[in-house]
C-alpha cells in the first residue's frame, strides 16, 4: 500500500482496541456483506485481522493480505492462538495482489483505499482476482473532517470510489453510510 498515510504497525493495538468498536461497528459491516458459507474471501490490507478472524467463522476460506510483514506476523500469532485453520496470510506488493485470476468470491478493502498510491492499478488487480459475478466491498472514511481517520486531503469520497471502480468495469450493487465511513459493494460484470 505504501501511500501517503500507511498505517504504522507500532500502533497495532489501536486496530484491536475496544475504542475501535465505538467508531467502526464490525458486526454491522459484516452483516451488510451477506457472506455465504462457500465464499472464498480476500481481506486486502488485513492489518491485525480485525475483520479476517470473525469472517473466517462464516466463510470457507480467508486470505489475509497486507504489504506490512509486521501486520501479517501479528495475524499469524492470532491464527495460531485461536487455532483457526481457514485463514492464509499473504504478503503483497503495492500494486499486486498475490492471488490467481478469478479466485475469490469477495474482496474486502477496509480503511485502506486511501492508502493505495496507484488506485487504478490496484482496482484492476481487484477485478482480476474476483470470480465472475464476484464482489468487492470497500469501506473507507468519508471525505469530511472527523475525530478519527487519516487527513481529509488523502481520503477518497464515496463518489470518487464509485467512479474508480466503474472505470474498471464494475457496478455499484449497494451502498451504505456508516458513522465515519461509507460501504460500497461493487459487482464484477
Amino acid at each position: 500500500m505504501n501511500g501517503n498515510h500507511i498505517f504504522d504497525p507500532k500502533r497495532i493495538d489501536a486496530l484491536e482496541s475496544d475504542e475501535r468498536r465505538t467508531w467502526q461497528n464490525r458486526e454491522k459491516i459484516i452483516g451488510l456483506l451477506e457472506l455465504k458459507p462457500f465464499y472464498v474471501v480476500a481481506d486486502l490490507g488485513c492489518g491485525s485481522g480485525y475483520f479476517s478472524v470473525p469472517i473466517s467463522r462464516i466463510v470457507k476460506k480467508v486470505y489475509g493480505i497486507d504489504v506490512q510483514q509486521e501486520m501479517l506476523e501479528f495475524l499469524e500469532q492470532k491464527i495460531q492462538k485461536q487455532k483457526i485453520l481457514n485463514i492464509e496470510t499473504l504478503h503483497s506488493k503495492d500494486t499486486e495482489i498475490p492471488l490467481k485470476d478469478e479466485s475469490v468470491d469477495m474482496l474486502l478493502s477496509i480503511n485502506t483505499l486511501h492508502e493505495f498510491r496507484d488506485k487504478n492499478t490496484i482496482i484492476h488487480e481487484i477485478h482480476r482476482v474476483l470470480k465472475p459475478k464476484g464482489q468487492a466491498a470497500i469501506v473507507d472514511f468519508k471525505k469530511e473532517d472527523t475525530a478519527i481517520g487519516p487527513p481529509v486531503s488523502i481520503r477518497v469520497s464515496k463518489e470518487q470510489a464509485s467512479r474508480l471502480f466503474e472505470k474498471q468495469g464494475m457496478t455499484v450493487l449497494k451502498s451504505h453510510d456508516l458513522n465515519y465511513h461509507y460501504l460500497i459493494v461493487f459487482g464484477k460484470n
